[in-house]
């Protein structure tokens, strides 16, 4: 499988994407990877001069997509749409689930699209989809042939949503999104979210967001509360809605082993696992 990303028009990257850095390039330097700019690199190292735990949080949420696409699979669910994809970094989820499993990448970021459509659609035998989709059009977005063709609505379908939100400062937008996603979904299906919280680090969050803004990229912290409402009423697995690097499935022989050991206050991002319910409203 090639890794040179397939080719885009200059004006969907904008004028600045080679001078201005993308939340995504930055994970990517945080990851250790190699699709990033000099702008990326700069934000990296002034996120780590105010916070040295930032590449430990991202290898940390990294991990978390290998926990919930397990926890998922024991239940039962061979449906995948990940929302807000990012650059390709291995294990990707197709990589993570039986051959033949349906999974739908989405992503709003131009540059990102552009490798993952070269890098995350390996053909036969996977099943992958990638589509140049926003969340905060989420009904736009489910409505997409792409994702119409992709799943059957009468099987409950797995969704990953880790660390997409922060990059997403409208609440009103967001919460919106996530009720029609949640209505969308079939019983059975499960919802898997992280999200950056200063609840666990509240000294440090806020340099965090500086040096993001600084370097112009709007991300928005959530508290406990309002991370929890983006699961509405679908029932939490596990440890519930808990730091990042402790969630464990409590008792489930799932293999939640953390590679990346941290304090709470080292990966300040809250993860949690839910399932649509009979009783779920939406």
């Amino acid at each position: 499988m090639t890794t040179t990303p397939c080719p885009v028009e200059l004006e969907q990257l904008g004028p600045d994407h080679f001078s201005r850095a993308r939340a995504p390039r930055v994970y990517e330097v945080l990851l250790g990877g190699t699709e990033m700019y000099q702008c990326d690199r700069d934000t990296a190292l002034d996120l780590y001069m105010v916070a040295a735990w930032v590449m430990l949080a991202a290898r940390t949420n990294r991990w978390f997509t290998e926990v919930a696409t397990e926890t998922v699979l024991r239940l039962g669910v061979r449906q995948f749409l990940d929302l807000g994809c990012g650059l390709p970094n291995r294990p990707d989820l197709h990589q993570l689930v039986p051959e033949g499993c349906p999974v739908v990448y989405t992503d709003r970021d131009p540059g990102v699209l552009a490798h993952a459509k070269t890098r995350l659609d390996p053909g036969p035998p996977y099943r992958t989809t990638v589509v140049a989709a926003d969340l905060l059009d989420m009904e736009r977005l489910l409505a997409s042939p792409e994702v119409t063709g992709a799943f059957d609505l009468s099987q409950p379908i797995a969704v990953t949503v880790h660390d997409v939100l922060p990059w997403n400062t409208d609440g009103t937008a967001i919460t919106d999104a996530m009720a029609a996603l949640r209505a969308w979904l079939p019983v059975g299906s499960t919802l898997s979210i992280t999200h950056l919280t200063p609840d666990l680090n509240p000294g440090q969050v806020p340099e965090v967001v500086s040096v993001y803004e600084r370097h112009g990229i709007a991300v928005r912290p959530r508290s406990r509360a309002e991370v929890n409402a983006f699961f509405g009423d679908f029932t939490h697995l596990g440890a519930g809605l808990a730091p990042v690097s402790q969630w464990s499935a409590h008792g489930s022989n799932v293999r939640h082993f953390n590679p990346y050991p941290a304090r709470a206050s080292d990966a300040p991002a809250f993860a949690g696992i839910t399932v649509k319910t009979d009783h779920s409203r939406r």
